[in-house]
């Protein structure tokens, strides 16, 4: 656990925020909070198709300029003119000025760590009574700001970012199209066929410049829908009515503190730290919103809240759990997110969370998710009584979570499995969960272990990449299509706290392979050949076998994509996911590339 921390910020909260995409051609704007700021987004004409290109061209050769194209002087106008004609009005339209990123516009992890010494000042078990839980709803509402705010910044920084990813691409595409083009036509031989052969190559660079463009235009036309979403959130935080978040020491201030407009959404306050007065708090909510989903008329909406609602209640019978986050959406047609834990995850010494994958929801997968982690947990329980020692004792404190925060693909045949749409959306909120449970915790000791399966390791590395691994001490990602890392360090990890599990037989080992081309990293089981084959990220053992406790019963394997988490108490992985959870990755088992073949 990352404790909290006395800081001086001299940070004042501003949610206006503006973004300027530079590149020349034709600015869309889009305003983003308050005040007169605006975000250009850079937005390309309709993409053009090859008759009309070359029509326009041929009745008006004049239109054509310097394009640079072969021949001068007096000549006539080519089909292969007309492409350089109509590429050198794409080349101008993505401009030639480099673009600028999003990383500027991206405030959240300096807003993140704000929250958290928020949270620190919350009153805690020193300050009781009504004053300080006045207090305590107006820290915890001063914090849910700054979380809201931090989201929508990681979520503007993504937006430009991507917009100028985009426009660099369209770029490199058109150039190298233009050399392409070039290079063909230098190669036709003089003769009667040249210009009908010209003509053919003009066609298809025309084909390949209208897709180039078109698909430039459908990406930044995205972003400038995220934008306006983006927007939309900027504006919901009302600034009048929030105090100067640079002084959190100002208890009279924050006393007049009124809540802005939260985002149509009730969530959990965990500030307290007291398990308890958190899992009573989420129940009553729960009961509250089985009221009120009740009271809809017959849909499928209906039908599908009253189960996530019937899936946490079977999940809450599994025993020792607790409901530790609820979130009531704003959107009666959206899942209700949230999180049980196995455990006090807010005194024990060593707890984990589980982010899970494809085909994920609350109905459907927060009672099985539950039960899991109660197995996990007792097979980290049974480690360490097998494998504490007297020199080196290991703590049977212990906690798991099961988090389903966020809406993953539905299934492997959608096409979102090939993005990382959804795992960007989720990413933040993860963020947010660590973040809170962090802040809340009242174990100064207290390690982290972040588990993400399939499409949930993906949600996981962004989470990491994006600043989570402050409040993470160890992770595992296993059944994983990437996790938008080359290297441990770029997810603020290193080669003893991150490790990836993979069985042989995995279905999507194959998507994994392809990660590099979705922008999505390196292949999870790339294999290196230097001195001699391994990982490049650290792999934990998936078969079966002995593990390195004395006299500690041998493993099952484990095979295909569901199988990691599943018997915790008798699979390898589950071993292995609870070494990790208890700190000890020494205990763990590793896996080669030749045992893995």
């Amino acid at each position: 656990m990352r404790g909290c921390k006395r800081i001086d910020t001299g940070f004042q909260l501003g949610f206006t925020r503006k973004a300027v995409v530079k590149g020349g051609g034709r600015v869309r704007w889009a305003s983003i909070g308050s005040g007169r700021s605006a975000l250009p987004i850079l937005t390309p004409p309709p993409a053009w198709t090859t008759e009309p290109a070359i029509e326009s061209v041929l009745q008006n050769p004049r239109d054509v300029g310097d394009t640079g194209f072969h021949g001068g002087g007096s000549w006539p106008v080519s089909a292969l003119d007309a492409f350089y004609a109509a590429w050198a009005n794409a080349r101008r339209t993505f401009g030639e000025r480099a673009s600028m990123g999003g990383r500027q516009f991206d405030a959240s992890a300096r807003l993140r760590q704000l929250g958290h010494d928020v949270g620190c000042a919350a009153p805690g078990p020193v300050w009781s009574g009504d004053a300080a839980m006045t207090y305590g709803a107006r820290n915890a509402k001063h914090r849910a700001v700054l979380h809201n705010v931090a989201d929508l910044d990681q979520r503007l920084g993504r937006s430009v970012e991507h917009s100028a990813q985009v426009i660099t691409g369209a770029r490199q595409n058109l150039d190298s199209l233009r050399r392409w083009v070039t290079g063909v036509a230098d190669t036709v031989p003089p003769g009667t066929q040249r210009e009908a052969q010209l003509t053919q190559i003009a066609s298809k660079g025309l084909e390949r410049l209208s897709n180039v463009v078109g698909g430039a235009n459908n990406d930044l036309n995205g972003v400038a829908r995220n934008i306006d979403t983006i927007t939309s959130g900027y504006n919901a935080v009302n600034l009048k009515e929030a105090p100067n978040f640079g002084d959190v020491s100002n208890v009279e201030e924050a006393s007049h503190f009124k809540e802005a407009p939260a985002f149509g959404d009730d969530k959990t306050d965990m500030s307290s730290g007291d398990i308890n007065e958190v899992d009573r708090t989420n129940r009553e909510l729960l009961q509250e919103m089985s009221e009120e989903y009740g009271r809809l008329p017959d849909s499928q909406i209906k039908t599908d809240r009253l189960a996530d609602i019937a899936g946490i209640q079977e999940g809450l019978k599994v025993p020792d759990s607790h409901l530790v986050y609820l979130e009531k959406p704003g959107d009666p047609s959206q899942m209700i997110p949230a999180a049980t834990s196995v455990g006090d995850p807010f005194t024990a010494d060593h707890v984990s969370v589980t982010v899970p994958g494809v085909g994920s929801t609350t109905r459907g997968t927060i009672a099985g998710m539950t039960g899991e982690a109660a197995e996990l947990r007792n097979e980290a329980l049974s480690a360490a009584k097998a494998a504490s020692a007297p020199d080196r004792p290991i703590s049977t404190n212990i906690a798991a979570v099961a988090w389903v925060g966020y809406q993953p693909p539905a299934n492997l045949g959608q096409t979102s499995i090939l993005n990382d749409d959804l795992a960007q959306a989720g990413a933040p909120k993860l963020t947010s969960l660590l973040s809170d449970l962090d802040s809340a915790s009242r174990n100064p000791g207290q390690t982290t272990a972040l588990f993400g399966h399939s499409y949930g390791s993906l949600t996981a590395g962004i989470a990491l990449n994006d600043g989570a691994s402050h409040y993470v001490d160890n992770a595992v990602l296993y059944g994983s299509p990437g996790f938008q890392a080359d290297t441990p360090a770029d997810l603020g990890m290193n080669d003893n706290n991150f490790f990836v599990m993979s069985t042989f037989d995995d279905p999507i080992n194959p998507l994994g392979a392809f990660a590099p081309y979705h922008g999505w990293g390196s292949d999870p089981n790339n294999i290196i050949s230097d001195d001699s084959l391994r990982f490049r990220f650290q792999h934990l053992e998936t078969a079966a076998g002995d593990t390195p406790i004395p006299g500690y019963e041998s493993k099952t394997g484990a095979s295909g994509h569901s199988d990691y988490s599943r018997n915790a108490g008798e699979r390898m992985t589950g071993y292995n996911l609870a070494a990790i959870l208890l700190n000890r990755p020494d205990l763990a088992v590793t896996q080669t590339p030749n045992s893995w073949r």
